[in-house]
């Protein structure tokens, strides 16, 4: 991978303790972050917009923004640790649950109805379209078929909920896929 090891040694400090205040630092990504279809996938436009995004509102909370979010699906664990560089407050476990109006912009007014509904595959598509639509991306998936292979799949086998992924399993999912733990 592209950034991993680069970030390597930017995430071990991380965890080191300081006495000093936790340093915020703007990360402007200049290459193509390694995902399996990442040159043809805009990964790069929603993971900048997502670092932008949290730099200029100094928020730490990833799942408030959307492209953070759709960014993550794609390519979470590089997303993660680019904004953990850039501000060691981003916590993963520790952040709040995903902002519901996102949810409800993924599965649609459903979501706001007793029981809510869960994610299908193609609600989840229309997602990351959307995301990439919104940060002007001129870079578009090679196929819906490596989307659901590569991206869709990996959280569908994760949440162990079949065919949808209901919000409480796709929060889970945003807090613990990329900790070790489940």
């Amino acid at each position: 991978m592209l950034f991993k090891a680069s970030f390597v040694a930017a995430a071990a400090t991380l965890l080191l303790p300081s006495l000093a205040p936790p340093l915020r630092r703007e990360i402007k990504l200049t290459r193509t972050l390694a995902s399996p279809i990442a040159s043809t996938s805009g990964l790069q436009w929603r993971a900048q917009n997502c670092l932008d995004t949290l730099n200029s509102t100094g928020s730490a909370d990833l799942w408030s923004v959307p492209t953070c979010v759709a960014g993550v699906t794609c390519d979470g664990g590089n997303l993660l640790v680019l904004a953990q560089c850039q501000n060691p407050e981003v916590t993963v476990t520790g952040a709040p649950h995903l902002n519901y109006d996102i949810y409800a912009s993924i599965v649609g007014d459903c979501a706001w109805q007793d029981g809510g509904c869960p994610i299908t595959f193609q609600n989840y598509v229309d997602f990351l379209y959307s995301q990439l639509t919104a940060v002007g991306s001129t870079d578009w998936p090679s196929s819906v078929d490596a989307v659901k292979a590569k991206w869709w799949t990996p959280i569908a086998v994760w949440t162990a909920t079949g065919e949808t992924i209901p919000y409480t399993n796709f929060d889970d999912w945003l807090h613990y896929a990329f900790t070790g733990t489940s």
